[in-house]
């Protein structure tokens, strides 16, 4: 890294911490010499870059200051966000991703006047077939298929047929809420299993996988949203083995491969039996989550019908952004960004873990994973959405696991936890507020 990129970097932090404060005169270039030991023409280059990012802003003849509209933690007023997903500014690889923006125009000016391949660019596709190798997942260009967010290769899935015409879908209680939307919007059944910080309930699972009219099981494994929890791998390797006992597809959301901190800890398709493991990745919370790109590894008996669906939904997904991936991933600023950002995450859980455990006693259920953008605390019955009302009206926004259930399927009721976009302060308050309103 270059010496004026970690000036920026030291200030960059040093503002969202809060250490320079909204409209606050930064050190002088040579002030900031004498203190930091770097020579004048590093500390410049340091703050012209902080000037192109919009943190701070150059007065003549006075010097540099903290923009005055800046908001660390993404918040209007003195309100506290523990629901919206939006990465905060101090991991924004926006700058580093516009230059590529830019390179993929030139690289690909051609390929605007045209269509694209609707299962995505070749170039896109083979970075990406190098780049699963560092997540133990091997797999061929020709496998992977681009889509529109994850969001848009999981309503293919619920629409499209599926050999021997099964119906039903497997999910677990709670999941991802918006899975919920996307089946419910194709008329597809859906049944669920529960699925605890211990794990799933595989006598459950494998009794509906016994029934021979499964679909596919759909799962996140690691850090589920929305209470983090995450799979052992002796689950892991049970849930492969029935799956392959019964005939039944797995479609597996790995939206958060990223963050993991245990080199070990292998996705689904990486540990299972390929040709029944449908893998799926969003580049969504861990780049920018208006890039829209996501990724899906298709078994060959499925290729044919998902391609037919993704064609009638669009022709192909945009060439400029697929462009820009390719280019980001194959330099060395991914890197940099996922390591960072999963620094980010982890000093996040880290602090949210210890003010749980100051606040809450033995009888508060709750689930604070290693790192990843949510986590879980439980509720007494009635409560929870009791709670969300209570912590709105005092600008404190969170959201209940109510929209993550199946009507009529019982699970504990609970508060999730977004750490995306809140200080550490507000997030030590919103836990001892949560208290209050339990207790």
């Amino acid at each position: 890294m270059y010496k004026y990129s970690k000036v920026a970097d030291s200030i960059r932090e040093g503002i969202y911490r809060g250490e320079f404060k909204p409209g606050e005169k930064l050190p002088s270039i040579q002030s900031y010499v004498k203190t930091s030991g770097y020579n004048s023409d590093t500390v410049v280059k340091a703050y012209k870059l902080l000037e192109e990012e919009h943190l701070i802003y150059a007065a003549p003849k006075s010097g540099f200051y903290v923009v005055k509209s800046m908001d660390r933690g993404g918040n209007a007023g003195d309100g506290i966000d523990l629901v919206t997903v939006r990465p905060p500014d101090s991991i924004n690889p926006y700058k580093d991703f516009y230059h590529c923006m830019e390179k993929s125009i030139s690289i690909y000016r051609n390929k605007l006047m045209e269509y694209a391949p609707s299962q995505g660019m070749v170039e896109l596709r083979t970075a990406l077939a190098k780049h699963l190798m560092n997540f133990h997942i091997f797999t061929r260009q020709q496998d992977i298929f681009i889509t529109n967010g994850a969001q848009q290769a999981l309503y293919i899935l619920a629409a499209m047929p599926f050999p021997g015409e099964r119906t039903k879908v497997v999910v677990e209680q709670p999941t991802y809420s918006v899975m919920l939307q996307v089946l419910s919007c194709n008329r597809v059944p859906v049944v669920g299993v529960r699925r605890t910080k211990e794990g799933i309930d595989l006598k459950e699972l494998e009794a509906l996988f016994k029934t021979g009219d499964i679909k596919f099981f759909y799962t996140m494994p690691r850090f589920q949203n929305p209470t983090g929890f995450s799979y052992k791998e002796k689950q892991k390797r049970e849930i492969i083995r029935l799956a392959s006992r019964y005939d039944v597809y797995i479609v597996e959301d790995d939206y958060l491969a990223d963050l993991e901190l245990e080199e070990k800890a292998d996705s689904l398709y990486a540990m299972g039996e390929k040709e029944r493991i449908i893998y799926i990745r969003s580049f969504s919370k861990t780049l920018l989550p208006g890039l829209r790109l996501g990724m899906a590894i298709i078994p060959e008996p499925l290729k044919k019908e998902f391609l037919l669906y993704k064609q009638s939904m669009d022709l192909n997904t945009p060439v400029l952004t697929q462009g820009a991936l390719e280019i980001y991933l194959k330099s060395r600023m991914y890197k940099s960004h996922v390591a960072r950002t999963r620094k980010f995450y982890k000093n996040k859980m880290e602090v949210l873990k210890e003010a749980c455990e100051l606040a809450f006693q033995k009888d508060i259920e709750y689930n604070i994973p290693p790192t990843g953008i949510y986590a879980y605390i439980e509720t007494k019955k009635g409560l929870a959405e009791k709670i969300v009302s209570s912590l709105e009206k005092n600008n404190v926004l969170v959201n209940s696991i109510k929209g993550c259930c199946l009507e009529g399927f019982s699970v504990p009721e609970g508060i999730r936890l977004c750490v995306c976009n809140c200080s550490d302060e507000e997030l030590v308050k919103a836990v001892n507020l949560i208290k209050a309103e339990i207790e």
